[in-house]
């Protein structure tokens, strides 16, 4: 009897434990990314670029730049969303001189391979069409399933403003 009555007050115990805790959590802390923490940042972000296929105008859209999961200077990953052609490729990056590029890189969307020639990003390059003066960019992408046939992308680093969008 008197066991029983020890074990209920032990079940009372850590049950108001269990409560109390409960009530005394942590504060949620949103994790944000830090920007400096990305040692590309120069070149993250997303571009606003001109797209042409084969010397004919595709339109206007964005394409992004990101830091690889090793978060190093050597490579960048470039990505369309699909929004032309389909180009997401990990592509090797000169930081110092804000130039990129490689021949026969894996393009993740369609299972094919991806020449990136002529990339290059100019610091203050390139006026939007709300008059900030950003970054521009520019590069050529010749696939392996339409060998011969460049899509030439050209553009300028988003503001997020609604007159520089697309």
């Amino acid at each position: 009897m008197k066991y029983n009555i020890i074990l209920k007050k032990l079940s009372y115990l850590f049950l108001s434990f269990a409560l109390i805790t409960s009530f005394v959590s942590c504060d949620q802390v949103e994790s944000v990314p830090d920007e400096s923490d990305i040692l590309i940042s120069e070149v993250t972000g997303t571009w606003v670029v001109d797209m042409v296929y084969d010397g004919d105008p595709q339109g206007t859209n964005t394409i992004s730049i990101y830091n690889t999961s090793a978060n190093d200077t050597q490579f960048m990953w470039l990505d369309d969303q699909e929004h032309s052609w389909g180009l997401k490729a990990k592509v090797p990056l000169n930081l110092d001189a804000l130039t990129f590029g490689g021949a026969d890189l894996e393009e993740l969307y369609y299972d094919v391979t991806v020449s990136i020639t002529d990339g290059i990003i100019v610091k203050g390059g390139a006026t939007t069409p709300s008059g900030d003066v950003v970054d521009s960019i520019s590069f050529k992408a010749e696939f392996s399933d339409i060998p011969g046939e460049i899509w030439e992308y050209s553009g300028y680093k988003s503001t997020a403003k609604i007159n520089d969008l697309p």
